[in-house]
């Protein structure tokens, strides 16, 4: 297990010496937990347009240059049907990389997203423990739609870089590393890192540790972060896989 500064606004963290993640020329595949499209239904049916937020700016350029793949979920419940697939197939099929879109029910919806990614990791990580929802159930469906995610990633992703972004999909990695895949995958975390005490108030917190180790390089807002992470790590004896 090594770590390193990223200098003073950012942290870096290796668990998995020895695996470069710094081949430019290798193709890019970008996993969020939306793709970078805005779906509207219509009376016509559905209205996809590109997302404007600032991962969709940064991260345009980069896989327009590798030709790369996105993937993420595409703002619609399996309830909704396939009525969407051809209007985000057509601007995939016009744009610079590929859409992989990951559909999953609402029920699972609510329980990953509204659920353990925003009713327990999210107020956690910025230190309001007494906001949280422990409910089993929310982190049972967080584990559903993470393996969702990585069945999509294997679909388009043969070689190359793996970039996974923020709290939503954690997971990711671990599994997989289960299902056989070598690459190199990186991770960043866009929201703080708690401290020791009050990441030792979440019930999985051992499994959020060890799932993290699975990645070969997770990027941090800030030095604090990555410090509470190693400690959090030292704290619960977990090492590098």
């Amino acid at each position: 297990m090594c770590a390193g500064a990223g200098g003073e606004e950012g942290g870096v963290f290796a668990p998995r010496e020895g695996r470069s993640m710094h081949d430019r020329q290798q193709q890019l595949t970008v996993v969020s937990n939306r793709l970078p499209i805005v779906m509207n239904r219509t009376d016509d049916g559905w209205d996809v347009k590109p997302g404007s937020g600032g991962l969709v700016q940064a991260m345009n350029p980069i896989l327009g240059d590798t030709g790369g793949c996105w993937v993420g979920w595409p703002g619609v419940v399996a309830e909704d049907g396939d009525g969407w697939r051809e209007s985000v197939e057509q601007m995939s099929a016009e744009g610079d990389y590929q859409f992989e879109p990951v559909v999953i029910s609402d029920e699972d919806y609510r329980g990953y997203y509204r659920g353990f990614a925003n009713s327990v990791l999210w107020p956690l990580f910025h230190g309001f423990p007494d906001r949280c929802d422990f409910d089993p159930a929310f982190y049972d469906a967080y584990g559903r739609v993470n393996q969702k995610f990585a069945e999509a990633v294997r679909t388009c992703h043969d070689e190359g870089v793996l970039w996974v972004q923020d709290y939503h999909l954690i997971q990711l990695a671990r599994r997989l590393r289960e299902q056989k895949n070598p690459g190199q995958i990186g991770f960043f975390l866009h929201i703080p890192f708690p401290s020791v005490e009050n990441f030792s108030k979440l019930p999985w917190g051992e499994e959020i540790l060890a799932d993290l180790l699975h990645y070969d390089l997770i990027g941090f807002q800030t030095e604090r972060d990555l410090h509470n992470f190693e400690r959090c790590a030292r704290e619960a004896g977990i090492r590098s896989t």
